[in-house]
């Protein structure tokens, strides 16, 4: 089911919509000055329940040009159509920006057939086919989705969008929230090592320490590891004789509006060797880093705005680390390992 997080909806997809990304300037009229949350300008018909948006997005990055590195800000601006309606006394606004309506999110509380209200999001779409509501279970929300709730409020010239918690205070969607996985051992960052031991064809993706196995135990079985002990930060395993130990020395996530900030370290030992993992990443680029000797630091891409034109080509974000090497370090303990028999 595909439903908004509170930074996804407030940044990307409060006009249900995303652009490449960045921080978000929006202008709108001068009311409410102590609002917390995000006012875009508003153009709202109500006789054929549509409104427009206009967006401005700005960030930092580290633009590439003949090999000439230059940090500069960058902006983009959005004007974002969108389409609504209302089944009986919820508000439907649609994610297609084409005239064919599937689906869209659902909001209550407001006054039926009148959109400038102030509207409360659920946890639900609708789906036009067929003309139902498919709802998210609540086992699967997350503990912010659990423990916040998203208004919008539309009025004739501005749209408000705000969180509160459940006591009804605002919550700064501009600060980073800290991540609240902590099994660290039952990752997808562990079978990714389990599989390097194994096949050696495999590389290692840090950032996935904070993604939940869905099937722990499962993948361990099928591929014949044998754990001998495990907490959410160490863990104990044998494979094909080789005893290995893993253990979380640091992890870190703190998930911004356009990105994660990213730290993991962690040491693997076995029987013949030790290797160890240092890596960051940080989605916000710095001007210290935009220098040409720092480019292993960066993903350079080309970079589209919202009009499918060449925004800049050079990178938004940076990582140090050694995750390539920490992988290898692995390989080489199994080849040495085997090459005593």
């Amino acid at each position: 089911m595909k439903l908004l997080n509170l930074a996804s909806l407030l940044f990307c997809s409060l006009m249900l919509a995303c652009s490449e990304g960045g921080e978000s300037n929006p202008v709108a009229d001068n009311s409410r000055e102590n609002f917390v949350g995000i006012k875009y300008p508003l153009v709202l018909d109500e006789v054929n329940r549509k409104f427009s948006t206009y967006e401005v997005h700005s960030y930092d990055v580290c633009k590439v040009d003949d090999d000439k590195y230059e940090f500069v800000t960058m902006v983009d601006t959005q004007h974002i159509d969108r389409v609504y309606d209302f089944r009986g006394d919820t508000l439907v606004i649609f994610y297609s920006d084409e005239d064919v309506r599937t689906y869209g999110q659902i909001f209550v509380g407001g006054k039926n057939g009148q959109i400038k209200n102030k509207w409360k999001m659920i946890n639900c779409e609708y789906v036009q086919e067929s003309n139902s509501l498919d709802c998210s279970d609540t086992k699967k929300l997350s503990s912010r989705q659990k423990n916040t709730i998203t208004y919008f409020e539309f009025t004739q010239d501005t749209v408000f969008a705000s969180v509160t918690d459940l006591n009804g205070n605002a919550i700064d969607i501009y600060a980073p929230t800290e991540d609240e996985y902590d099994d660290y051992t039952g990752s997808s960052f562990m079978e990714d090592i389990f599989d390097v031991i194994i096949t050696s064809q495999y590389e290692v993706f840090p950032w996935t320490a904070f993604w939940k196995s869905e099937n722990f135990e499962a993948h361990a079985q099928k591929r014949n590891v044998v754990i001998n002990s495990k907490d959410k930060t160490h863990i104990s395993f044998v494979i094909r004789g080789q005893n290995f130990e893993v253990e979380f020395t640091k992890a870190k996530r703190l998930q911004y509006n356009r990105g994660s900030y990213v730290e993991v370290g962690a040491t693997l030992k076995s029987d013949n060797g030790v290797c160890v993992l240092d890596y960051m990443s940080d989605p916000q680029m710095t001007q210290e880093i935009c220098k040409a000797e720092n480019a292993g630091l960066m993903d350079l891409v080309s970079t589209y705005n919202s009009k499918d034109s060449l925004l800049y080509y050079g990178a938004d974000s940076y990582y140090i680390g050694n995750a390539g090497e920490f992988r290898d370090c692995i390989v080489n303990l199994v080849k040495n390992k085997n090459a005593e028999h």
